[in-house]
């Protein structure tokens, strides 16, 4: 069973169409609303539109600019929000996810617990809860 008590507005930055609906559906069946892009360049056009998005969730290697790139830049301006890299290749160590920026990682292939895990960390109050 799933409840979520607070809507959060998440981006979801991967070049991969495969993951990026895999993700989108997990994060909306968990109640929130989504935004996509297909590279780090359109993802920072989509964030500025939308001022109010809460979390980031993005991968690592894109074209045009890459997850590390986008998420330095996020940071510049919207130092407080939340950028989750989603990889399934890339191992970061801890001092380079920091150093770009990232504030977790979370691993391909994911389920829906892991990424309600990784939401909750950063919105507790989002009040997503995954029973058995």
């Amino acid at each position: 069973m799933v409840q979520s008590q607070r809507q959060l507005k998440i981006l979801i930055v991967d070049d991969s169409p495969a993951v990026v609906d895999i993700l989108a559906q997990l994060c909306e069946f968990l109640g929130h609303e989504v935004f996509c892009a297909k590279d780090g360049a359109e993802g920072l056009i989509l964030l500025h539109a939308e001022p109010d998005i809460d979390m980031v969730f993005t991968d690592y290697k894109m074209p045009k600019m890459d997850g590390a790139e986008m998420t330095k830049r996020i940071k510049a301006r919207y130092q407080d929000l939340p950028v989750v890299l989603v990889t399934g290749s890339v191992v970061v160590t801890d001092s380079e996810l920091k150093s770009a920026g990232f504030d977790a990682v979370v691993h391909k292939p994911f389920e829906l617990k892991m990424i309600a895990d990784s939401i909750a960390c950063f919105y507790p109050q989002s009040g997503v809860n995954i029973e058995a």
